[in-house]
C-alpha cells in the first residue's frame, strides 16, 4: 500500500497545472466584465450630463436655433472637468434632430439634441483581451459608446403666435 502512494504522488500536481490555467482564466474574464460594467455605467452617466448640459445651454435667444458650437465648447469643457488627463481618448459627438414644429407656434421647432461618447477601457487582465478587446486587439483596449437624447430647453415669446 505504501508503495501505491509514493507513485501517485505527482498526480494532485499534475491535475493542477491542467485545471489552474482554466480557473483563471475564467475568474479573469468575470473580473474583467465588472471592470467593464462599471466603465459603461460612466460611459452612459457622461452621455446623459453632456446632452443636458448642452440641452440647456444651445439656444441663446427665444424660439431660436441652437448654437452647434457653444454646445461642442460647453460640452468639451465639461468633459475637461469631469473626466481631467483621459479626457483626450474621451470621443464626444453632437447632433441636433430635428423632431418637429409647435402647432400653436409655427417659428417653435422642436429640437433634441444627441450625444454619443466613445469611452476606451483599458483591460486589465492577461487573456481577456483576446476576446473582449475592441480590434486592434493588441491594444487591450475596448471602446464602449453610450448615447443620449434630450430635448433642447426654449423659451417662447409672446410674440410667437400662429
Amino acid at each position: 500500500m505504501n508503495k501505491f502512494r509514493r507513485k501517485c504522488g505527482g498526480q494532485v500536481t499534475a491535475e493542477l497545472m491542467f485545471i489552474l490555467p482554466v480557473f483563471m482564466l475564467m475568474i479573469f474574464f468575470v473580473l474583467e466584465y465588472g471592470n467593464i460594467a462599471y466603465h459603461t455605467i460612466i460611459a452612459n452617466h457622461a452621455s446623459y450630463e453632456f446632452a443636458r448640459i448642452g440641452s440647456l445651454v444651445g439656444v441663446k435667444k427665444p424660439s431660436g436655433r441652437p448654437d452647434r458650437t457653444v454646445i461642442t465648447q460647453k460640452i468639451n469643457q465639461a468633459k475637461q472637468k469631469v473626466f481631467g488627463s483621459k479626457a483626450g481618448g474621451i470621443v464626444v459627438n453632437v447632433k441636433v434632430e430635428t423632431t418637429g414644429t409647435d402647432p400653436m407656434y409655427k417659428k417653435h421647432r422642436h429640437e433634441d439634441l444627441v450625444v454619443t461618447v466613445t469611452y476606451p477601457v483599458n483591460l486589465l487582465f492577461p487573456g481577456t483581451s483576446y476576446v473582449l478587446a475592441s480590434e486592434p486587439r493588441k491594444e487591450g483596449i475596448r471602446k464602449i459608446q453610450a448615447t443620449a437624447r434630450m430635448p433642447i430647453e426654449k423659451a417662447y415669446l409672446s410674440s410667437d403666435t400662429k
